[in-house]
């Protein structure tokens, strides 16, 4: 997609977001060296630090919550995320009916009907709305980081039915629980199964896809200590781990495109797996003793550790917070709960360093930024999934089984398009939703003035106030046409173009 075709999408003339981009990189590129720079730590608001980590960005409602509340009540709040009501969120899904149906009725409703991409619409859709207007913020971030970690591509029609159940059965209900629980229903969905090509597996020919992914991506890391012996060993345990195939019934009345264990596909003899003897005769069991040997394995600790780190961090994960963070794991037995505990708790945490925003996590920080209410989800998540495409990250869209990369480097080719993003917004040019902001400023008590509008989004985008440089720049710019409220507008958007607005 063209930049013209994308301002298009985003319902923006591309003449006049042209203009305004280019005033708006004049401004910055003629401010003091060090302004509109992300917030360093020694200067940083620890409720803004613990909302820009823990969730998808602040909303002034929230800051007003986490300020009543303390910051240490906050995570722990988001720890127990049961027990927060969440009821306007499901409100926004109800419409959205095959997000409660399996994927067998899914199959027997949509395949062939050419109406399939409606399941997919449907996924998507809702994990945009999830994460821009959940209160539990943690736990939608830990389901974003499963999903990742346990990728599932949603390429074609089966994978959407499928992943309906994943996300729903597998990555939901284990996001804030035990590793080994999460891993052993990865290993039982459906979804991973056919994605890895377990499914097809068998003892003449066991398939090595799901058992290398497993050991590399799930568990081990590449660096974990397995072998290519290990892998196949690993494949043969879970020859069998299949599914009911979408043309098939059993007689014992099982669902089609769920979980089945097929006896006479596997290979039932001894096997070796990191040094530990699988007995033959076990069947099924061979897979579930490989899952409870890489569970509780110091390189899956270490793994995970690792990758929770970079996510709430740094791109650079502080060897002695992993180092900690594993510690947890294995002594919690790979209780995610307490592992973050440890990690929200350590000084590396709150002394850590801005990290980059990927695409997803700005799009929406915006949306919650600006009190944007979604009215009609369908006419904003097709020009959403269009510039979410472009950028290289709508959910369950990454091909490759890794997830999509988490440090900066990955995602900085798409900075026009965050410009254009702010653009839109701060110009209500969302299709599908309404940027609610005058209540926003009523409610809070905001003067309908240039400087205290900008001081009061520089407060929440920032977590800090406007340096009297920045104040300068940005007023020498709204003062070019004080009466029109689209240079107003444009500050706005200067504010979350800006780099102080791309980290977290």
């Amino acid at each position: 997609m063209n930049r013209r075709d994308f301002l298009k999408v985003l319902g923006a003339s591309g003449g006049v977001a042209a203009t305004q981009s280019a005033a708006l990189r004049r401004v910055l590129a003629h401010s003091q060296p060090g302004s509109f720079l992300p917030t360093v730590a020694i200067e940083r608001d620890p409720v803004l630090h613990a909302i820009n980590r823990l969730t998808y960005g602040p909303t002034p409602d929230l800051v007003a919550h986490v300020q009543a509340i303390g910051v240490e009540a906050f995570i722990n709040e988001q720890l127990a995320p049961e027990l927060i009501a969440d009821s306007a969120l499901e409100r926004r899904l109800a419409p959205m009916t095959t997000l409660t149906q399996t994927a067998g009725e899914l199959a027997a409703e949509y395949e062939g009907s050419g109406n399939g991409f409606q399941v997919r619409s449907h996924l998507i859709a809702a994990t945009l709305l999830r994460e821009i207007y959940t209160q539990r913020q943690l736990y939608e971030r830990m389901v974003e980081f499963w999903t990742g970690h346990f990728s599932i591509y949603l390429g074609d029609i089966l994978s959407g039915f499928l992943k309906v159940d994943d996300d729903r059965d597998v990555i939901r209900p284990h996001a804030l629980g035990r590793f080994r629980d999460l891993l052993g229903a990865s290993a039982h969905s459906p979804a991973m199964l056919v994605y890895l090509d377990n499914a097809t597996s068998r003892k003449e020919a066991p398939n090595e896809n799901y058992a290398r992914e497993l050991m590399e991506l799930h568990t081990l890391g590449v660096d974990g200590g397995y072998t290519e012996t290990d892998v196949k060993e690993v494949a043969r345990c879970f020859t069998g781990w299949t599914i009911n195939p979408i043309r098939r019934r059993f007689d014992d009345g099982s669902e089609i495109l769920t979980f089945r264990y097929q006896a006479t596909f596997h290979d039932d003899g001894e096997k070796t797996v990191l040094g530990q003897t699988i007995p033959a005769g076990g069947g099924m069991r061979d897979g579930e003793l490989v899952l409870d040997i890489l569970a509780s394995h110091p390189s899956t600790a270490k793994f995970i550790a690792t990758k929770l780190v970079r996510r709430f961090v740094a791109d650079d994960p502080p060897q002695s917070l992993v180092d900690a963070c594993a510690a947890t794991f294995l002594q919690s037995d790979g209780d995610i709960r307490s592992v973050l505990r440890t990690l929200f708790g350590a000084a590396e945490f709150w002394d850590a360093a801005p990290k980059f925003k990927r695409p997803l996590e700005y799009t929406v920080s915006v949306m919650r930024a600006l009190n944007y209410d979604i009215q009609d989800w369908q006419a904003f998540s097709r020009p959403a999934f269009t510039v979410l495409l472009g950028m290289g990250q709508v959910p369950f869209n990454r091909e490759t089984p890794d997830g999509y990369p988490d440090v900066q480097e990955e995602w900085t080719d798409n900075l026009l398009t965050r410009w254009n993003i702010a653009i839109a917004a701060a110009h209500g040019g969302i299709p599908g939703a309404q940027a609610s902001l005058k209540p926003l400023l009523e409610a809070n008590n905001i003067p309908i003035e240039a400087e205290p509008i900008l001081n009061f989004f520089a407060g929440l985008l920032y977590g800090r106030g406007l340096t009297s440089t920045e104040t300068t720049s940005i007023l020498n710019y709204v003062a070019t046409d004080p009466t029109n409220v689209e240079v107003l507008q444009d500050a706005l958007a200067l504010l979350m173009a800006a780099p102080a607005f791309q980290y977290r």
